[in-house]
């Protein structure tokens, strides 16, 4: 779910949205997934491309759901509770986007992190690395769906060592 969430930059309301058959292709994983206008921020038709290392974890996830008798239907959540918390949710039901926001922290607390992020922090880690990668601004106001490049500025963090780097690269 998480590296779902960081190399896609998946909102985590899309993130729980996503039914088997939205990522399945077969018996393997779609490249480019394209997702339903109600699931998104502003109820827009968009695309996600799913790079090739996170489809082949998708493949084995969707072998462990089988093993443990997930329902592999294309209209099944993806991601499901395991159910009994105070919310009522029943065994195999759609995980809600809060639980996945409280694993996240509960995840996080377990590794011994000294800051809990928020899961929007998976966002900002996909659009600021895929800055990095390729320089191209455009290119990730496209990834992340943006409808304004001024909204992808804020997710795209330029430190101080990005700077330095990129003018090292100028060979003055």
């Amino acid at each position: 779910m998480l590296l779902l969430a960081v190399t896609t930059g998946l909102r985590v309301s899309e993130l729980m949205a996503l039914n088997v058959g939205d990522v399945r292709n077969g018996k393997g994983v779609r490249t480019v997934v394209t997702l339903r206008p109600e699931t998104t921020k502003g109820k827009v038709e968009g695309e996600i491309v799913i790079p090739e290392k996170t489809r082949r974890k998708l493949v084995a996830f969707l072998t462990w759901k089988e093993r443990h008798t997930e329902s592999l239907d294309d209209d099944s959540p993806l991601f499901v509770g395991r159910g009994g918390g105070r919310g009522g949710a029943v065994r195999g039901s759609r995980l809600s986007r809060r639980s996945a926001e409280q694993l996240f922290n509960l995840w996080q607390r377990r590794a011994g992190l000294d800051r809990v992020m928020n899961f929007h922090a998976l966002r900002h880690t996909f659009a600021t690395r895929l800055l990095r990668s390729t320089g191209n601004l455009r290119l990730v106001q496209r990834a992340c769906r943006h409808a304004n490049v001024q909204t992808t500025t804020v997710y795209a963090h330029v430190t101080s060592d990005d700077v330095a780097r990129a003018t090292d690269d100028l060979g003055w």
